[in-house]
């Protein structure tokens, strides 16, 4: 019996949080419409300044990197 309260209260939890992530997307949404600009282009000009300041050239999109990663996994979970 333990369980299936148990099993009640997480499927609550999680349709709770799923009709919470919905709300805070859609708060997020009507903030990004509402954002103003013009009025805040100061600082985005600035940010976007630091960032092309502060980036780092890549000779590489990652690919072979990730590609090496997921082999290592692969390998371990084979020695399992």
């Amino acid at each position: 019996m333990e369980g299936i309260v148990k099993n009640k209260q997480t499927e609550k939890w999680v349709k709770t949080w799923q009709r919470a992530g919905a709300a805070l997307d859609e708060i997020k949404r009507r903030e990004l419409r509402a954002y103003d600009y013009n009025k805040n282009r100061k600082i985005i000009d600035e940010m976007l300044q630091w960032a092309q300041e502060h980036r780092k050239i890549r000779l590489t999109s990652g690919l072979v990197e990730q590609q090496r990663l997921f082999m290592k996994i692969k390998n371990r979970e084979k020695q399992s």
